[in-house]
């Protein structure tokens, strides 16, 4: 997939964004290839980026509703079975699936995202207050011993989706997300949350980059400069797929955010949900960073100033579907 972006033989070049490169705690050593692999194809004649969320990739589940466990036979079987709440309970139940299940867990090796340890998974929300804030390791640990699996599948069993659970899947060592935010061959991108609304809200991952940039460099140890990275997220982006955006120029048109940089702060970490009426009512993971977010406008229109919509959002159009390779004019005023 990678090589296509060379355009060998009688074939064209391509110009080629691949997902993702992510520092996965499954299999740490690949963080190091996609940077290798990058250079190499770009040297020989390719266009190529990876892209990267440069931030931790924590993610939410509710039971068993998540599709990392798409990875193995048992797993997927019981996200077969997601609509069909009593036979999935009695197939989580069931003996022999949970041997299965154990067996499946229990392999270390080999590609997968997942890092299959429970003692990684922390119990955010559940009926029993009694292991909120724990692993489900740590259940098994206090419930005589059992195997994590078995601790998981009882408190599913029992509660089923109201059991609610976190952890993080990759990117979870700063230095290295550091490398890889920085990588030429590496663009940023690759949030994924609005595919997921149960699951993740990385929305704000431009926000968090640069509050991480500005802490580099106010302790000494920059891996970017600020302006460097605010280039990243806009015009380098722009530039790559051929869009008239990405930055301020006399005379074009102002598309832009206003950000408080006091506010890059812990805020940025928040949990937040919102309903969503149309999906009935349907609570999906949010970032609300009102504070940072001073204003957004586009076309010269504020359409969002502290968290409050202006009075243009859903009425009338301010913006408009930008075409890749139409690049407007811009007459320079001075």
């Amino acid at each position: 997939m990678a090589f296509s972006s060379c355009g060998w033989g009688f074939k064209p070049a391509l110009k080629v964004s691949l997902l993702s490169a992510a520092d996965i705690k499954a299999i740490p050593l690949v963080a190091h290839l996609f940077p290798l692999i990058a250079r190499w194809v770009n040297r020989f004649g390719g266009n190529f980026r990876f892209q990267h969320l440069p931030v931790p990739f924590e993610v939410y589940a509710d039971g068993i509703a998540l599709v990392v466990f798409e990875e193995f036979g048992s797993g997927a079987a019981a996200l077969h079975l997601s609509d069909q709440v009593d036979a999935q309970r009695a197939l989580l139940a069931d003996a022999a699936y949970r041997r299965t299940f154990r067996k499946d867990y229990d392999k270390k090796y080999g590609p997968r995202v997942w890092h299959r340890d429970f003692f990684d998974a922390e119990i955010t929300e559940c009926p029993d207050v009694s292991v909120i804030g724990k692993t489900f390791g740590q259940v098994g640990v206090d419930r005589g011993g059992m195997h994590p699996v078995d601790a998981f599948l009882d408190l599913v069993v029992e509660h089923g989706d109201k059991v609610r659970w976190r952890t993080t899947i990759s990117n979870h060592r700063p230095a290295v997300l550091d490398r890889l935010a920085a990588d030429p061959g590496v663009q940023l991108g690759f949030s994924d949350a609005g595919a997921h609304l149960r699951n993740m809200a990385f929305y704000n991952f431009g926000l968090r980059l640069l509050r991480r940039v500005r802490d580099a460099e106010q302790a000494g140890r920059p891996f970017m400069t600020v302006e460097h990275a605010v280039h990243r997220l806009t015009g380098e982006l722009a530039d790559w797929y051929d869009i008239d955006a990405g930055r301020l120029r006399v005379g074009d048109r102002a598309d832009l955010v206003v950000i408080d940089p006091s506010r890059l702060d812990a805020s940025l970490d928040a949990y937040a949900e919102d309903p969503i009426p149309a999906f009935g009512g349907l609570s999906r993971m949010v970032n609300r960073n009102d504070a940072t977010v001073v204003s957004v406008l586009v076309g010269g229109e504020e359409v969002f100033a502290s968290g409050t919509a202006g009075s243009a959002v859903g009425v009338r159009r301010t913006g408009k579907f930008l075409r890749a390779g139409r690049v407007r004019t811009v007459e320079n005023s001075g």
